[in-house]
């Protein structure tokens, strides 16, 4: 007990946090050694929108067509950020090392939260041992991705959300970075509504009717400052008030369906250029996926003949070429045709969906776990993009230890992390739930992006930006309060 004591009060000491801060830092540094400058799958993309909004447009067709086509699957924040790294620095470094500040600030902001009185100092000394093997933050701070800016968000977001009293100052800062979050990733747009839900259903009385007049202030301010003027620009741009890209989410909820019954194939349907991933333990035998592959091929000729109702003549002249000339580019279509192809998806997906009901359910409760832990990747020497007599996807071994050290190390330390730690967590807030309202902030956006990602596609990416947030509830979980938890 003596000795426990003691780790506990060293963890405690400032020092001990100043101390980790510090080896976050050299760990960062190593990390523009270690990690490879390998661009990510977007970077074409996401450069090419920041030259647009440069010259005024947002277009990564710039140069290329005249007028040059406008975006309809993204919104303007990550180019944003890209634009002010750009005011500094046209280099790929310039980009990782704002990304790396950004993550460093969002773990500052995280330790300072959780070391803050009343709480126990330990915690966040807890909370940054945790973060110091999450590789998977080192991988996305030297990428071209928004989920280290998106990190930052949602860190910020929740610092703010777990005061007790937010005032008016609190509530417009809070308003305005979930709105910068919405314009990063749109998928923000009804957090609002659940942290609403949220505090209707947990509190009661005054506390109830105090909390949801907070939460109704700044949702005002995040829709005047997020959905709002970007469904004036699908508007000005595309013609529809939408209050999300107009390019909808219904083909990443098709992908969803169908790539645990694809492994290594791929598809030039929509992105020109997608892979479906291959899980370590297969869905489906060699035999059952290429009988898969007819199936999905034979949906998309339905979805096609149903969508081009909605093709432009200009769509017939630009396509081909962005198809043949800009594999790094995704093609870009007109509004009637975009909106065309996602009602034509959506239609397919819900027959998808009532025809195998049981299939569903399974593979989104698999999707459920596995967006929280990153798969073990096993490299792929043959991807089937298209219908080839006798042609199938080929997977290979990782080389060397170097080899199975990448393929293996994300996926340990995601299972461990998020798997035990995740475990632990809800065995807490089970067993503590009065102490655990403190942090629901938290808890509300974890659930949020966690569920309302689990119909799309199953990518571990997209609960990157609440790693920081999951961890810390997680620092919260193993060194409990001294008494009930109230954040200040």
């Amino acid at each position: 007990m003596m000795f426990l004591n003691r780790v506990r009060a060293r963890l405690a000491s400032p020092a001990t946090g100043r101390m980790l801060l510090a080896l976050h830092v050299l760990v960062l540094v190593a990390s523009f050694v270690v990690f490879e400058p390998t661009a990510s799958g977007d970077q074409a993309t996401y450069i090419g929108l920041a030259e647009g909004l440069e010259q005024g447009t947002f277009s990564y067709w710039n140069g290329i067509y005249d007028p040059p086509p406008l975006e309809t699957y993204r919104t303007h924040g990550y180019p944003a950020f890209l634009v002010a790294v750009r005011w500094f620095s046209h280099s790929d470094f310039a980009i990782k090392l704002a990304q790396a500040l950004l993550y460093l600030a969002a773990l500052w902001l995280a330790w300072r939260w959780l070391s803050r009185p009343p709480n126990d100092r330990s915690v966040g000394s807890v909370f940054l041992l945790l973060m110091l093997p999450q590789a998977q933050m080192l991988f996305y701070v030297h990428r071209v991705f928004p989920e280290i800016p998106m990190a930052l968000c949602c860190t910020l977001a929740v610092v703010l959300g777990t005061r007790r009293q937010l005032g008016f100052r609190g509530i417009l800062m809070l308003g305005l970075v979930l709105a910068a979050a919405f314009w990063v990733r749109p998928v923000m747009l009804l957090f609002p509504v659940m942290v609403l839900l949220g505090e209707f259903v947990l509190l009661r009385g005054a506390e109830r009717m105090a909390s949801i007049r907070g939460v109704l202030m700044y949702t005002a301010v995040f829709a005047v400052c997020g959905p709002l003027p970007f469904a004036a620009w699908n508007h000005a741009a595309h013609g529809t008030w939408r209050p999300v890209p107009i390019s909808g989410s219904a083909v990443i909820s098709n992908i969803g369906f169908w790539q645990l019954r694809l492994p290594g194939y791929g598809s030039r349907h929509y992105f020109q250029l997608n892979y479906f991933g291959r899980e370590v333990v297969p869905w489906v035998s060699a035999d059952e996926a290429e009988a898969h592959y007819a199936r999905y091929q034979e949906q998309w000729r339905r979805i096609d003949a149903v969508a081009a109702a909605g093709i432009t003549a200009r769509d017939r002249e630009l396509l081909p070429a962005m198809a043949a000339d800009h594999y790094a580019l995704f093609a870009t279509r007109s509004a009637p045709y975009t909106l065309a192809l996602d009602r034509a998806i959506a239609a397919e997906n819900r027959k998808a969906i009532l025809a195998e009901p049981g299939y569903y359910v399974a593979t989104r409760v698999y999707t459920a776990v596995r967006l929280w832990i990153t798969n073990i990747n096993l490299p792929m020497q043959h991807v089937v993009y298209g219908p080839e007599p006798g042609a199938r996807p080929a997977v290979g071994r990782p080389a060397g230890l170097a080899g199975w050290a990448t393929a293996m190390v994300p996926f340990a330390i995601s299972a461990v992390t998020f798997g035990l730690g995740g475990l632990l967590l809800v065995w807490r807030i089970m067993r503590n739930r009065k102490d655990w309202l403190a942090f629901r902030y938290a808890l509300y956006l974890i659930a949020y992006l966690w569920v309302i990602h689990i119909p799309m596609s199953m990518q571990s990416r997209y609960l990157v930006p609440v790693h920081i947030v999951t961890v810390a509830c997680i620092a919260i979980a193993l060194v409990r309060p001294t008494r009930p938890a109230q954040v200040v």
